[in-house]
């Protein structure tokens, strides 16, 4: 049975993850962020019991978020794992996995466990003021657990969190979900900032007459350069691949416009039509 967290990072993923677990468990939880506004913030509105800007001291939490970028996640868990007690569950946040996973291998002792983690859930925006206690509710939650952590404390992580923070547990191997949010997450924020700069390049003075499609086509573009540094790197290999691929669709369509096939460029439209009307809105 699951009776304490810790969360380490507190910013718009961590912070909803707390919100969320005070809202819809009875779980203590320990919130840990370098940012004292962040910490004060959350001790003043209840959602944390305790928190700290360090790992300098001994965690006693049976599960532990780390919420912090992808560049970091390693380097935070070598730091805190001599300050975990026995059989403590660490998991990530992280949108890449595979190179999370590989490295985890090498590090974690056999009185830790691992099970990673990835909420298909986020914002534009960025922070603890950010953060919502729904963020999470009906959205999937990718769980790639260890190959040494056990069924049943798999089971127990999904059970007692996961679903009750009203998401939707899938479990994949890491090859497979880094794949998957390629296709669906990074590659999307990469077209979305290269139309922005694509038409600033063109006529930055067009930009001013942007309605809701350009709008709406950009909007994941203003999301952290940071952040996204670190899941373009850390997934560029399946990155570089589905690039190459998109190209490929797209010099189709210049093919099609060139012969004027009226028959392939109605159908390019058609079926990315009924694609979007497949997604669950």
């Amino acid at each position: 049975m699951i009776k304490k967290v810790a969360i380490i990072g507190l910013g718009l993923i961590g912070g909803s993850l707390a919100k969320a677990i005070r809202r819809y468990t009875d779980l203590n939880i320990i919130g840990v962020d370098v940012k004292d506004d962040y910490i004060d913030e959350a001790l003043r509105e209840g959602i944390i019991n305790e928190g700290f800007k360090k790992i300098d001291r001994p965690i006693d939490a049976d599960v532990v978020f780390v919420c912090t970028p992808v560049g970091v996640v390693i380097n935070c868990i070598e730091e805190m794992l001599p300050h975990l007690k026995d059989g403590c569950v660490i998991t990530d946040v992280g949108s890449t996995k595979k190179t999370i996973m590989d490295a985890v291998k090498g590090i974690l002792p056999k009185d830790k466990f691992f099970i990673g983690g990835h909420p298909m859930a986020g914002s534009e925006k960025c922070g603890f003021y950010s953060s919502n206690s729904e963020l999470f509710f009906g959205s999937n939650y990718f769980i790639i657990p260890d190959e040494k952590t056990p069924d049943n404390v798999v089971e127990i992580f999904i059970d007692e969190i996961i679903k009750k923070i009203g998401a939707n547990p899938i479990l994949v191997d890491s090859y497979s979900h880094d794949k998957i949010v390629g296709i669906v997450s990074h590659v999307p924020h990469i077209l979305s900032a290269a139309l922005a700069n694509f038409a600033y390049r063109e006529d930055a003075d067009a930009i001013k007459f942007a309605a809701g499609g350009f709008k709406d086509s950009t909007r994941i573009s203003m999301s952290q350069t940071e952040m996204w540094k670190d899941i373009i790197l850390n997934n560029k290999d399946v990155i570089k691949k589905l690039i190459i691929d998109y190209e490929n669709l797209l010099n189709e369509f210049l093919f099609s416009l060139d012969c004027d096939d009226i028959k392939s460029l109605c159908e390019f439209f058609d079926s990315a039509r009924e694609i979007r009307k497949s997604i669950a809105s």
